[in-house]
């Protein structure tokens, strides 16, 4: 621990686009609460009040967050496929798979986790999204597009030839770019 009057050297902050979250404050708040320990506490019981302050700390962020006016995936997901003009299943699961990809930087991506995507764009019903074979829309695409134009999917080299894997080729790229002008 510091000593008593020494200024901080280090900040916590949180850049999500071009909005700057501090997040000092937030970790502060937490830390005052650890400080305020008395001999009586027990253990669990201090355990319990850092969990609490982490979380109300976790919570206050989010909402800062949330009013800094920045998208989350599911409605920026949605309005990329608006603006694309992809409407059709597996075109929504190949663009899926790309922006897990390009925005959120994911290298291992399970099935659920696109439809999770999906559902957060609220463009279906939960109900309906749960029905939708992802591995099967990702297995068609991987033998091969529409026209053969060649597979809009494959295996990276060095990875395990799994779904979760699978990123888009080529003819993946232009067959998204080719919905995109012709909406």
């Amino acid at each position: 621990m510091a000593p008593e009057g020494t200024k901080e050297l280090g900040g916590l902050f949180l850049i999500l686009g071009s909005q700057e979250v501090n997040l000092a404050d937030y970790t502060r708040e937490a830390s005052d609460r650890w400080l305020r320990v008395t001999p009586q506490d027990t253990w669990s019981s201090t355990l319990s009040r850092v969990r609490i302050a982490r979380q109300e700390a976790l919570e206050s962020t989010l909402e800062a967050i949330r009013t800094s006016g920045f998208p989350d995936r599911g409605s920026s997901f949605a309005r990329l496929l608006d603006s694309c003009g992809i409407q059709n299943k597996s075109d929504v699961v190949l663009a899926g798979i790309q922006y897990m990809r390009s925005v959120e930087r994911e290298g291992h991506t399970q099935p659920r986790e696109i439809k999770s995507l999906i559902e957060e764009t609220g463009k279906w019903a939960k109900r309906s999204v749960q029905k939708w074979n992802i591995s099967l829309y990702i297995g068609r695409m991987l033998e091969g597009g529409p026209g053969g134009g060649g597979p809009f999917l494959e295996y990276p080299r060095r990875r395990p030839r799994k779904n979760g894997y699978v990123v888009l080729t080529e003819a993946g790229r232009d067959h998204l770019d080719k919905l995109s002008l012709n909406r």
